[in-house]
């Protein structure tokens, strides 16, 4: 039986182990030294969430995978893995591991697709895309490929956004694409061409970019942005939903909401109906505001809402409105651990920030006991409906504990 015409036609191929970098990130074949990185890898609980990593790898595993499966990628040339190098506190160390694989090579060109899973060392600090950057040059350079595929679950909006800042533009939704905690679930695909990348991969993926110059269809593509469902048994954050209308217009009437918030002053239910329909779905499709409704988990009865305002990388700041039926059961509270969680362990956040107005003290002590410190009190820092306000801002690293980090020294009981 005859082989295939493109197979004839395959190119005699050598894939040697190059060494990549920018200066800043190094690219390099992994070695039997590197087993315990190698394994650390594949127990990081993120990629064992959405990359189907092997949680219970060893550094003797590690060094078995590296000599049989690693290696063989690269003698065979269709599995090309990297070790992703830094500097870590002064010293060299693996931050995490990209590849083109399924790496089909022709006389003319050919196709691959992108992996990579990272180390929380290596997140947040711009490291995923540099390494992004250098496999995409050696797979369109060094290798002459046409087109890279990269492949994400619905919901794993910090590879999305890695994708999307490294010049990949969606092009589907399959059902059943994706894995997640062991299960299958919807994938994305996004489509990076050697044509774009050679335009300037940074143009390709802008948010800004029109649908023509992104290589989508007349009209983009509509998507339904997907948002996460989080719980702690006692509450849940989730997609807000039209069910949520009515007493989001009592939340946003009551005089504290428009007395320490922006909200619209006279709200209604068509501003309930726009908040919801339209200037949610787009935060979460542009990935400037995530908003999730907060609602118990036993009844789904609608608390409020919090969000995440994503204004500058490795950062976000808070946002919180509850009923008033929602004071002094906790949820407040409850919500905003959940949303911190979500922040900093699958958006990779270095940073939260917390802004209220002078003196809304019940605002300032939420955050205390969650582990904000303040930072500063800045005159004239508000915009309160056109008048200047003071302002406390207060901030949470990842690496902080989320308890009280100093003594409270606001009024005690609380007033407003």
């Amino acid at each position: 039986m005859a082989a295939p015409a493109m197979e004839a036609a395959r190119p005699e191929i050598t894939t040697p182990g190059p060494r990549l970098s920018d200066g800043a990130t190094v690219l390099r074949r992994f070695s039997a030294a590197d087993a315990a990185a190698y394994a650390a890898i594949h127990r990081d609980p993120l990629n064992v969430q959405w990359a189907g990593s092997d949680p219970s790898m060893t550094a003797e595993s590690a060094a078995v995978a590296i000599r049989d499966h690693v290696d063989t990628g690269w003698d065979d040339g269709r599995s090309l893995r990297f070790a992703v190098e830094e500097l870590v506190d002064g010293n060299v160390a693996v931050v995490g591991t990209v590849s083109v694989h399924d790496v089909l090579r022709t006389a003319s060109g050919g196709s691959a697709s992108v992996g990579i899973k990272m180390l929380p060392a290596g997140r947040g600090q711009g490291s995923a895309a540099r390494a992004i950057r250098l496999l995409c040059g050696y797979a369109f350079g060094t290798l002459g490929l046409d087109v890279l595929h990269w492949r994400a679950t619905v919901g794993n909006l910090p590879s999305r956004r890695l994708a999307e800042r490294c010049g990949f533009v969606l092009a589907a939704e399959i059902p059943g694409y994706g894995h997640v905690d062991g299960d299958f679930a919807a994938g994305w695909v996004f489509v990076l061409t050697a044509a774009q990348w050679l335009g300037g991969p940074s143009d390709a993926g802008r948010s800004d970019a029109s649908p023509r110059e992104a290589g989508l269809p007349d009209g983009g593509l509509e998507l339904e942005p997907a948002v996460p469902r989080l719980s702690d048994g006692s509450v849940v954050l989730r997609a807000l939903a039209e069910r949520d209308a009515a007493q989001l217009v009592e939340n946003c009437t009551d005089p504290d909401a428009v007395r320490w918030t922006t909200v619209p002053l006279g709200y209604t239910s068509a501003h309930a109906a726009h908040f919801i329909g339209t200037i949610t779905p787009d935060g979460w499709r542009t990935g400037k505001v995530l908003t999730f409704a907060v609602t118990s988990a036993d009844s789904d009865e609608f608390y409020g809402t919090v969000d995440l305002q994503c204004n500058d990388p490795g950062t976000a700041s808070i946002g919180i409105l509850m009923g008033t039926h929602a004071r002094g059961t906790g949820a407040a509270e409850k919500a905003v651990r959940l949303l911190a969680g979500y922040a900093f362990d699958q958006l990779n956040l270095g940073y939260l920030h917390w802004h209220a107005l002078v003196p809304n003290w019940g605002s300032r002590k939420l955050a205390w006991k969650l582990g904000f410190r303040l930072e500063a009190e800045v005159r004239g820092g508000y915009n309160d409906r056109g008048t200047p306000g003071d302002r406390w801002t207060l901030s949470l690293a990842a690496g902080d504990p989320r308890t009280p980090q100093e003594p409270w020294t606001g009024p005690d009981p609380l007033t407003r």
